[in-house]
């Protein structure tokens, strides 16, 4: 290699007297000092091109988006495009682009590890030193990481009702009946469940199942009437929005497309015995809004919000599937004061009927689960549905367990550290006898760092 390297000097000092014969002695050329790589590129992977940064002050090139697991049996042997103002060597020796490059001493590396490059200027004096890293994933970006985390307090009962759990001002707060709750911290750092906590304020047919989180404060039914909290601990009967309401349907941020206000859209009974949606966006009065459609579900739901990228808000829910009715469906709004069926005729593209579903929008797909806990079925726009990926699914130690509460906490900030990001779905399992378990789920490429 050292003989490779002098050769090169060689050529310099023969092309510098050659010029400078042809030029006589009294004339000076210029030549170039620019010693810089001006672009770097890889053989497509898969079919696909990766982008690298070239980092001119750290003197670092690195590819923007990670290369899949398996890269490391590409890149061992690929082809690499370079443009230089004249020529560059690595390990002394002249990198030459027409021949296929190992690449993996360059994998993962940090600080100023990695394929070292000397670029030499054109008036063959002027050097710079380049270093290369390539960055592959050690995580599938498409799989769905279970992580089985320290039960609650000893002290949390393992009887009784059917618990409910909602993700508030980074708290994971669970409640067991109408007077008793417990909480951890959110933060993957930080989990580590409270003692028994007293509730008070509710009454003891309130129905923790409705819980629902509306412009920072929570709210649940109890006989018709409405209580809201703002700590989950304290609890007090908003008289403004009692009376009559059957469900609390969904929470609506605000749209950025539609300018609609933070809106929670409700259900109540009419003096007909009819039923109609309603809506609020000050937690202080209802506005009316279309009659429930037949089908729509009143029991056990779950709601999800999808923002496209023009910042449209689409609310989608799901609930208890009517007795005669096999199928899981959907239903969509905008506003919160309409809802239209996503139900699908084709065949087997409809979700079964699921006791106690979850759906969350979720890695830019819809997910639906629950009932045995034994299989996820996903959609792109809520209405063909087909089983999850192998990759995306529920632990082994889920099926057969019914006695559950679920909730994902999306990460707000998308450009917060790994180490601070969420996006994780959290699964309760207990009460009914059914032994406390808390499972912690999240998609690999929502937890990596965005570059």
């Amino acid at each position: 290699m050292r003989t490779q390297f002098l050769s090169i000097i060689a050529s310099f000092l023969i092309f510098s007297v050659c010029i400078s014969s042809c030029l006589g002695s009294e004339e000076v050329e210029d030549y170039s000092t620019d010693a810089t790589i001006h672009a770097f590129s890889l053989d497509t992977i898969h079919g696909i091109d990766y982008k690298f940064e070239i980092d001119h002050i750290k003197n670092l090139i690195y590819n923007l988006d990670s290369l899949p697991m398996d890269a490391d049996t590409i890149i061992d042997s690929i082809l690499v495009t370079m443009t230089v103002p004249f020529t560059v060597t690595s390990a002394d020796t002249v990198f030459n682009t027409e021949n296929h490059q190992d690449l993996l001493p360059a994998m993962n590396q940090q600080g100023q590890e990695g394929i070292k490059f000397k670029v030499y200027a054109p008036d063959g004096l002027t050097t710079r030193d380049y270093v290369l890293q390539v960055r592959v994933h050690e995580q599938d970006p498409d799989s769905l990481k279970w992580t089985k985390l320290d039960a609650l307090n000893t002290s949390a009962p393992s009887t009784g009702n059917a618990r409910k759990a909602v993700v508030k001002d980074g708290e994971l707060l669970l409640y067991t009946s109408a007077t008793e709750m417990y909480k951890t911290s959110t933060a993957p750092d930080a989990y580590g469940w409270s003692g028994a906590i007293a509730v008070s304020g509710l009454p003891a047919d309130a129905d923790i199942t409705s819980l629902i989180q509306f412009s920072g404060d929570l709210y649940m039914l109890a006989a018709g009437d409405v209580y809201t909290s703002a700590d989950g601990v304290t609890w007090q009967k908003n008289d403004a929005l009692s009376g009559n309401v059957t469900a609390l349907v969904a929470s609506l941020p605000h749209d950025k497309v539609t300018g609609l206000q933070p809106t929670l859209s409700a259900i109540r009974q009419n003096a007909d015995n009819t039923q109609s949606f309603c809506t609020t966006t000050d937690g202080q009065t209802w506005n009316t809004g279309e009659t429930v459609p037949q089908g729509f579900p009143t029991q056990q739901l779950q709601y999800t919000i999808e923002t496209n990228r023009a910042g449209l808000n689409k609310a989608v829910v799901v609930g208890l599937p009517h007795a005669d009715e096999k199928k899981t469906i959907p239903w969509f709004t905008t506003d919160g004061k309409g809802w239209g069926s996503l139900e699908t005729t084709a065949d087997n593209k409809w979700c079964p009927a699921i006791d106690r579903p979850m759906l969350t929008y979720y890695g830019g797909n819809y997910h639906l689960f629950g009932g045995q806990m034994d299989t996820i079925y996903s959609s792109i726009a809520g209405i063909a549905w087909y089983g999850a990926d192998k990759k995306f699914r529920l632990p082994a130690e889920f099926e057969g367990k019914t006695d559950y509460t679920i909730v994902v906490e999306p990460t707000e900030d998308p450009t917060v550290s790994a180490a601070d990001k969420r996006d994780f779905i959290w699964v309760i399992f207990g009460g009914n006898s059914t032994e406390n378990e808390v499972w912690r789920g999240r998609l690999n490429k929502l937890g990596f760092e965005r570059q």
